[in-house]
């Protein structure tokens, strides 16, 4: 609700504009001198100050050219029944929002106000937008251009807002490490610990006692009780990447720590609470493995409370180019050299496909410039399979058969995009229904319907 602030010697006109916007819907304060006004700003959280050209002990520019630098997030408009081109040019110089001559027409200061509002709330989301980017260049956090990413970064400021868990699904190399951590800096647990584990690295037992501790003595060269991962996090964020590298034994003793927030450490009776967010990711299609035993249903649901889908790069081309300028940055920040690409070799990077992602990307970058001879990099400094690489552009035309009628020429279209996008996805359903960006259901009926097994 907004608060106005009316500063004006005339009582009675104090009291009409208190009943009108009052009634509707503002909350009003009102002051008839300088000092009065001084305290309302100081007490009351006014957004919109009206201040009279002539009050007892003080005049609204002298008001205005005290209020302004001090109140930054404030507007302040003139009110006067001395009108006149002078005072209207002194008033919008000291930092006036607007100029109003008495008597104003209720209707007229209705207006100003909803303008004022407007851009007040502008003003918040410019600040408040300007400090995201400021944060995402300072952490250095991922760059993204495309609408793709846009809709990632849009789904990441709803989960940091949250303690909801996390399931960031990708292939491998798209960043889910990154947005993990974004997550994380952008949450109310940031000042706190973030801590990484990944499920993949270590096999069962040694991920179990990692993950959970152990007390002395729980198994052979467990010589002192050591706290694990889960601890480590208290209060902060654990982010568990690929997940669906874990046995099925262990996602049972996960889903006690998923649901509960606690857990029993190896060779312990004793059951240790934790408040810890948590992020899982992997690059396998965990709901086919749910349906194939490989996966607990019940932990899946679980982790997937919040589920965002990182887009592999040769789906997003448009972030390739600012990627590569990121790369090259940090190799000119090392080697202090000014390397570039000319805008050639740009274009074919942007063609290749790149199956291991960001990752590749950023290794290839950093390879080329170890290689280039001169400040100047080219396709010989690349790896081969980039080189070689054919241009990754889909047929420009459709061929006509005038035996078909249009109906049945578009779905061999059909069938034919839904077997490419079964076979660049290894079989996998979801992961076809995200390429062709519709649901598993649609996908599905679809093969039903042209017989796709």
């Amino acid at each position: 609700m907004t608060s106005l602030l009316f500063v004006d010697d005339e009582t009675k006109l104090l009291r009409i504009l208190s009943s009108y916007f009052t009634k509707k819907g503002f909350v009003v304060h009102t002051a008839s001198t300088g000092e009065e006004a001084r305290s309302k700003l100081r007490d009351a959280d006014a957004r919109i100050i009206f201040l009279d050209l002539r009050l007892p002990d003080a005049t609204g520019i002298e008001l205005l050219q005290e209020f302004v630098p001090r109140y930054p997030n404030k507007l302040f408009v003139i009110m006067t029944a001395y009108s006149d081109v002078e005072s209207a040019v002194t008033a919008m110089k000291a930092g006036a929002f607007d100029y109003v001559s008495k008597p104003a027409k209720m209707d007229e200061l209705e207006i100003i106000i909803r303008r004022a509002c407007e851009w007040l709330d502008m003003k918040q989301e410019n600040l408040t937008l300007k400090e995201k980017i400021s944060k995402m260049m300072q952490d250095q956090e991922m760059i993204g251009v495309s609408p793709a990413m846009k809709r990632v970064f849009r789904m990441v400021e709803r989960a940091a807002e949250t303690d909801a868990t996390v399931l960031l699904e990708g292939e491998s190399g798209t960043g889910k490490s990154r947005i993990a951590r974004m997550i994380h800096r952008w949450s109310d647990r940031k000042n706190q610990p973030f801590v990484s584990v990944n499920c993949a690295a270590l096999p069962e037992q040694l991920l179990e006692s990692e993950l959970f501790g152990y007390e002395k003595g729980a198994f052979t060269g467990a010589h002192a009780k050591r706290k694990g991962k889960f601890e480590a996090a208290r209060n902060g964020t654990i982010f568990l990447d690929e997940i669906g590298e874990i046995s099925l034994p262990l996602q049972a003793k996960l889903l006690q720590v998923v649901q509960e927030k606690s857990f029993m450490p190896l060779g312990s009776n004793q059951t240790v609470h934790v408040d810890v967010r948590i992020i899982a990711a992997t690059n396998r299609d965990l709901k086919t493995m749910v349906e194939e035993g490989l996966f607990r249903e019940d932990l899946y649901y679980r982790l997937n409370i919040i589920d965002i889908f990182i887009p592999p790069l040769r789906e997003r081309k448009e972030d390739i180019p600012p990627l590569i300028e990121q790369f090259l940055d940090k190799q000119r920040a090392k080697y202090n050299k000014p390397f570039t690409l000319p805008p050639e070799l740009i274009d074919r990077l942007v063609e290749y496909p790149w199956p291991g992602n960001v990752r590749e990307l950023e290794n290839a970058v950093e390879r080329a410039v170890v290689l280039c001879r001169d400040e100047q990099l080219s396709i010989e400094d690349f790896p081969r399979e980039i080189r070689h690489a054919k241009p990754d552009r889909p047929p420009s035309d459709i061929a006509l058969d005038p035996t078909k009628s249009l109906p049945e020429q578009l779905e061999s279209i059909e069938k034919k995009l839904i077997l490419d996008a079964l076979e660049q996805t290894g079989g996998q359903i979801a992961a076809a229904a995200r390429l062709l960006s519709i649901s598993r259901q649609r996908l599905m009926y679809k093969m039903n319907k042209y017989s796709i097994r």
